[in-house]
């Protein structure tokens, strides 16, 4: 249970700081930002459809 506290805590903290620091950031961070996001997703998707295939 306070696992999930925690959890819960790390991600309203994790998102102020995003909210705070993201105009302070050059367009090039940001675009590489984004589109790291995006790669980490894709991959993502590429390894669970290859765990459920296999």
């Amino acid at each position: 249970m306070p696992k999930y506290i925690l959890i819960g805590l790390l991600a309203v903290i994790a998102t102020f700081l995003i909210m705070n620091y993201w105009p302070k950031l050059k367009e090039t961070t940001k675009n590489r930002i984004i589109a790291s996001i995006f790669g980490i997703i894709a991959i993502a998707f590429i390894i669970l459809i290859a765990l459920l295939i296999f």
